[in-house]
């Protein structure tokens, strides 16, 4: 048999391979693809269904539960992308709120951390650092109110005082539940003021756990007419850097306040 013969088998099959991906890329057409990304959306319509039916609707839920910390040391959420609002983004949201007759109308309640949230909500808005008191001790001492009014926005913000879950705090949800407007988001929060104050003991952590019982048909009742309630957990310490007048403050006790406001709600 002459040579050529056995090198044709070899010829061939090198051919036939060189050939196949001309031959795919010919069979992807313009139906093609469509049916292929009609395919991958629906592959993603049904795992977002399933995740759905499995964890709720609302998969933002896991915004604060459930994620992990990227590269750059950003939570990143399960379920759902997180979208940094720029001081223009937060004010065209107001505007549009504002066009079609929504009142913003924000408050903040309770000690000097809930403070912090609001002069950085109040920077945040304006764009400058805010000129109210920042110091803890300070603003024990003045337990000033403040309020901060953007008329083009229908905006306001409120910072309301109370360093516990007192009486003050209680009256405060008791007007607002009564008022036919009642605030759009209320932010509320105390905890180490009780802690610092009562030396660990378990009587005022009982009292704080009773007052927040107290607190909830107020909140049921602002929730039903369309307000969001967010109750801050407190933030856990450093220890060895406190002050010997807040020494009382650990993260034991932190912890055992925090679960008792998670049982609460």
């Amino acid at each position: 048999m002459p040579d050529d013969e056995f090198d044709a088998e070899p010829l061939l099959w090198a051919e036939s391979k060189s050939e196949r991906p001309a031959e795919i890329i010919q069979q992807i057409n313009s139906k093609n693809a469509k049916l292929i990304a009609c395919g991958l959306v629906l592959s993603f319509i049904l795992y977002h269904g399933v995740i759905h039916l499995r964890y709720g609707t609302d998969s933002c839920t896991w915004l604060l539960s459930d994620g992990r910390y990227k590269g750059d040391m950003e939570w990143q959420p399960y379920g759902c992308m997180l979208h940094r609002y720029s001081q223009t983004d937060t004010r065209r949201c107001m505007r549009y709120l504002a066009f079609y007759g929504r009142q913003n109308r924000f408050v903040f309640v309770g000690d000097s951390r809930i403070h912090d949230l609001y002069t950085a909500f109040w920077d945040h808005l304006t764009g400058h650092e805010s000129k109210t008191q920042h110091k803890y001790q300070s603003l024990a001492k003045s337990s000033r109110n403040f309020t901060f009014v953007d008329y083009q926005l229908k905006l306001t913000i409120e910072f309301v005082y109370s360093e516990d879950v007192g009486p003050k705090m209680l009256s405060k949800f008791q007007m607002w539940r009564k008022e036919t407007t009642p605030p759009v988001v209320i932010v509320a929060g105390s905890g180490t003021w009780s802690i610092n104050r009562s030396n660990k003991s378990n009587a005022a952590l009982r009292d704080y756990s009773t007052n927040l019982t107290m607190l909830v048909q107020s909140i049921d009742e602002l929730v039903e007419k369309g307000s969001r309630v967010l109750w801050v957990l407190q933030e856990p310490v450093v220890e060895d850097k406190l002050t010997p007048s807040h020494a009382g403050i650990t993260n034991q006790q932190i912890y055992l306040y925090n679960r008792a406001a998670v049982d609460v709600s």
